[in-house]
């Protein structure tokens, strides 16, 4: 942990990571474009993972709903990632020291391990289970983990910035 936290002093201390946490137009601009990736992420994530539980949108076959969201899906996520990394490197110490911060760490490792594990395997035979009420478990799973480790994700994310 001794480099991690060199690393993250170096950081701190370079002009550009100065001038991303002094600003005071810019900080703004980040954190509320930050906050639109989230929801233009979480908002088709969360739609996806309630058809896979089985909770809305019974009627449509996943594959439909799973395409009809997937590009929002992507660019949210592209957004929130490019702003996320901007972020830490504007505050690293705090977010070293952050417990919160380290959660939602763990909790986004978690996500993505959910998705590619759901998306590498039952994922691969929605063919067979499109329209199944309920969907299988696996699935149900997938969907049920993904809507816990974002929520995770979103309120130690908050805590992260309001904390410390």
């Amino acid at each position: 942990m001794n480099a991690l936290l060199q690393f993250c002093a170096w950081l701190q201390d370079t002009p550009s990571s100065t001038a991303i946490r002094e600003s005071t137009a810019f900080w703004p601009i980040l954190e509320g474009t930050h906050l639109l990736g989230m929801a233009l992420m979480m908002a088709p994530v969360m739609m996806y993972d309630f058809r896979l539980i089985g909770v809305k949108w019974k009627a449509d076959p996943v594959s439909k709903v799973k395409w009809s969201f997937l590009p929002v899906t992507f660019f949210g996520f592209a957004l929130m990632f490019v702003t996320g990394a901007i972020l830490f490197w504007s505050e690293p110490l705090k977010c070293y020291k952050s417990g919160y911060f380290r959660i939602k760490v763990v909790a986004l490792i978690l996500a993505g391990l959910n998705a590619l594990v759901f998306h590498s395997t039952i994922d691969r035979t929605t063919a067979k289970w499109d329209m199944a009420s309920p969907p299988p478990f696996r699935a149900r799973l997938a969907g049920v983990m993904s809507l816990t480790l974002w929520a995770a994700v979103i309120f130690a994310g908050r805590y992260t910035a309001y904390n410390l």
